[in-house]
């Protein structure tokens, strides 16, 4: 029973591991997500900057009206509002490793210069959410209660006793009425039976019963967190293709473009060929576009992360 007792301590310490690190994990790639964030957006500043300044110019010499400066300045402070905010997750991220990891000292993460999606193997056997530290600990539980059981079982059990004495009597002893010597060549065997029953056999046996429920409870709970988590994990790798879909729509298709719209447009409101607001549209769209493939990216991350997560990888 003690052996048992250590097994569901260390499964207990593992299953704190497994949270552990997951939260490592999110945070990491929250983390690695933000600063690139961070970076496209500190980018996007100096676009809608252009765009201030084109206004500005074209307003003096009378191209344009004054609506079209107070949009462009407009438009500008509500990318500084969003990197402001970008700033305040990251920072938020950081805090939060930093109190996981017990560093007291400031953190910083190096992501490098490239931000791509992880990989995982896709074809992936259902049968590892066995491993899972929840089942894990709920299996132990169960035998654990066996264990218990079977001591209780053993304690509550009557007591058989037997003893033996051999001895010999020297000196007269009455027999039948009349009165024999006997000296020490007679031997005298007695033998004792008894039998004790514990007065807590009542309590024993309602122990037994209450532990053969718990370890029924533990079963039913291991069977159906063992559905859920295949049902998680399903699902899961559902959300990872459709990820990658959309990672590969806005790396093939969108992103590509962006440039080139970027350019277009700026040559063209500079020159007078299109107007603001079709200045602004494109531009808008290039924002868009940038930033949401940075998402597809760090959707793809996170889900990798649930699933690894899933398989206790």
């Amino acid at each position: 029973m003690i052996n048992a007792e250590i097994k569901a301590a260390q499964n207990q310490k593992e299953l704190n591991i497994y949270e552990l690190k997951n939260q490592v994990r999110t945070l990491y790639c929250q983390i690695a997500y933000l600063q690139h964030n961070q970076e496209k957006l500190d980018g996007l500043d100096s676009l809608y900057a252009a765009f201030v300044n084109i206004a500005k110019l074209r307003y003096k010499t009378g191209d344009t009206k004054k609506i079209e400066v107070s949009t462009a300045e407009t438009k500008r402070g509500e990318v500084n509002l969003i990197a402001r905010q970008n700033e305040v997750y990251l920072q938020s991220a950081y805090t939060r490793l930093q109190a996981l990891l017990n560093i007291p000292d400031s953190l910083i993460i190096r992501t490098g210069t490239a931000y791509t999606p992880l990989q995982v193997q896709i074809l992936i056997d259902s049968s590892r959410i066995a491993d899972h530290p929840i089942l894990q600990s709920l299996y132990q539980r169960m035998i654990v209660a066996e264990q218990t059981k079977k001591v209780e079982k053993a304690q509550g059990l009557p007591d058989f006793k037997i003893g033996y004495n051999n001895q010999s009597l020297i000196g007269y002893q009455t027999l039948d009425g009349v009165d024999t010597y006997f000296d020490g060549s007679k031997r005298f065997s007695v033998v004792n039976i008894g039998l004790a029953i514990p007065i807590t056999y009542g309590v024993t046996k309602a122990k037994l019963k209450s532990l053969d429920f718990q370890k029924q409870s533990l079963k039913t709970q291991a069977e159906q967190q063992t559905i859920l988590l295949n049902a998680q994990l399903q699902s899961a790798i559902t959300q990872y293709r459709q990820d990658i879909l959309q990672y590969e729509y806005y790396r093939t298709q969108a992103l590509p473009n962006t440039d080139e719209i970027v350019k277009s447009a700026q040559l063209g409101y500079r020159t007078g060929d299109i107007s603001y607001i079709e200045y602004l549209y494109a531009i808008q769209t290039a924002t868009d576009v940038q930033l949401n493939y940075l998402k597809s990216i760090q959707q793809i991350n996170q889900t990798i992360v649930n699933i690894n997560s899933l398989i206790n990888k």
